[in-house]
């Protein structure tokens, strides 16, 4: 028997925000819709759907999709467990609006656990996202940073960029200097970033908004081209009294890359909060076939 965990949203237009708004959900909540299929100790099968809102150019938007799998093992879980880290695989595209998403169990300690979850579609025969997760019970101990927030103006300072991805009427994104396909060859950027409306931040925002970064391969040719993410993986370092904080404001992403070739590069980022609390720290491959 199916058990409704969260309400669906229909579609990604301006009645279903308003929708959103008359139910006090928000529309990043509803994207996150799960249905409960089938649970047993440490396993758990869910159904969800492809949200319009959420949409990249062809495909769903990979900040989404991790957050979904992410959102569907905290499901599962302990409440008490907390998420650590998230590496979100992207094997393909999934076909078709339904998912179902597979979550396991790999071993539970007394602090720590280790879980898996897999997406797909519902007419696909193979996976299309696949997310290893590292959860604990999280306890106090010697705390550190290192490195700080580069110095730029405030996001009340800096102009919204408007981008043709339906998730980015979502997600508000404020670059600090050069707009985002400014020829540099060095790929360091960032950008004030915050869900519009607001709403107040977790760890699986967090997940979402990890994945803001324009490609790198777009500073270095000063234009789009194809690019896609094989894999995203994200430490999480906020505390309640991080979240507490930040609430519902912006956050500060700022993104680097090493080296591209031979069809690969690679993609860093650290997420701050205004007053420079390190919220995340964050990696990607992306496959690309620009040669020039």
């Amino acid at each position: 028997m199916v058990q409704p965990i969260r309400s669906h949203a229909d579609s990604a237009d301006g009645s279903e925000a308003d929708s959103a708004q008359q139910s006090g959900a928000h529309l990043f909540d509803q994207a996150l819709a799960l249905a409960q299929v089938n649970t047993t100790d440490h396993r758990a099968a869910y159904e969800g759907q492809v949200h319009p809102a959420f949409k990249n150019i062809n495909d769903p938007y990979g900040g989404w999709s991790a957050a979904l799998l992410a959102r569907a093992i905290l499901n599962a879980c302990d409440s008490e467990l907390e998420l650590v880290s998230l590496t979100t695989d992207y094997l393909s595209v999934p076909s078709g609006g339904r998912l179902q998403i597979d979550v396991d169990c790999d071993r539970s300690g007394r602090g720590t656990e280790f879980w898996r979850a897999v997406l797909t579609g519902r007419a696909d025969t193979s996976p299309a996202n696949r997310a290893i997760a590292i959860l604990a019970r999280r306890r106090d101990t010697l705390e550190w940073t290192e490195g700080s927030p580069p110095d730029v103006p405030s996001p009340e300072d800096c102009q919204t960029i408007d981008l043709p991805m339906a998730w980015s009427r979502v997600i508000e994104i404020r670059p600090t200097v050069d707009l985002p396909m400014s020829i540099n060859r060095d790929t360091n950027f960032s950008a004030w970033v915050r869900f519009t409306p607001g709403r107040e931040l977790d760890s699986i925002a967090l997940v979402a908004l990890a994945d803001t970064p324009m490609p790198r391969l777009f500073q270095v040719i000063g234009r789009p081209e194809p690019v896609a993410t094989v894999s995203m993986t994200v430490y999480l370092h906020a505390t309640s009294a991080d979240y507490a904080a930040v609430g519902d404001d912006y956050l500060l992403v700022d993104t680097r890359g090493a080296r591209g070739g031979r069809g690969f590069y690679d993609q860093h980022a650290t997420i701050w909060s205004r007053d420079g609390r390190l919220l995340v720290s964050t990696q990607q491959i992306v496959w690309y076939r620009t040669t020039q």
